[in-house]
């Protein structure tokens, strides 16, 4: 069991060593976009971000990432439906890519409604799945 909490600034060297997507962190965090993760005796385990208006206007889980170590142990699945209960969000939207098995199980578990996909939407040319959380 972890603690979600708003992402600070010191949070930045952790994520660093694990993030594995494009951008800026700092620029998320300083904009409060992201949620972090913690866990007894480690901080910043996870993160997810939220861009407000990142789906047709519609809040969307632009990134969900979580440190090698404690993946398989729900702290991505808390860090969503954390966010799922997040009164703020009427609507929230999240996508994957058609490979990534893993977050398609989690998405499913968490009864996510799949509405549709988009092909050569990014960098890899996958094809992405797009969900509704809320």
């Amino acid at each position: 069991m972890c603690s979600i909490r708003s992402g600070r600034l010191s949070d930045y060297p952790v994520i660093r060593q694990y993030d594995e997507f494009m951008g800026d962190r700092r620029l998320d965090l300083q904009a409060g976009e992201l949620r972090v993760a913690d866990a007894e005796g480690s901080e910043a385990i996870g993160y997810l971000r939220i861009s407000p208006k990142g789906f047709l206007n519609w809040p969307f889980v632009a990134y969900l990432c979580v440190k090698s170590e404690f993946r398989n142990h729900g702290v991505g699945r808390q860090l969503i439906e954390h966010a799922i209960q997040d009164d703020r969000y009427v609507r929230l939207y999240i996508s994957t890519e058609a490979n990534n098995f893993a977050m398609q199980s989690l998405l499913k578990k968490i009864g996510a409604d799949e509405i549709g996909y988009a092909d050569q939407l990014n960098f890899s040319n996958e094809r992405e799945l797009f969900y509704r959380l809320k």
